[in-house]
């Protein structure tokens, strides 16, 4: 399950928008989440992992967006067989 909001606050506020993207970093075969955020905030995510690159935050490495593919299945739905 991921969180239903966007990771990004502007001004303060959180983002009250859904996620649309997974944003990892890809760093030496391996792959780190670091943030989920919608379609409005995905320069400002981008620009905010470089900056957290670059002060040491996260490991450096390719900064990644892949979009969130919704899935529907009956044991996430907590829909009972009715046979």
């Amino acid at each position: 399950m991921l969180p239903e909001r966007c990771s990004i606050m502007v001004n303060g506020k959180v983002c009250i928008q859904p996620p649309s993207h997974i944003v990892s970093v890809l760093f030496e075969k391996e792959e780190y989440m670091i943030g989920l955020v919608c379609n409005d905030h995905i320069l400002l995510m981008k620009r905010k992992a470089i900056s957290m690159q670059k002060s040491g935050k996260i490991n450096k490495g390719k900064i990644r967006f892949q979009k969130i593919k919704p899935v529907m299945t009956d044991c996430v739905l907590n829909i009972k067989n009715m046979d």
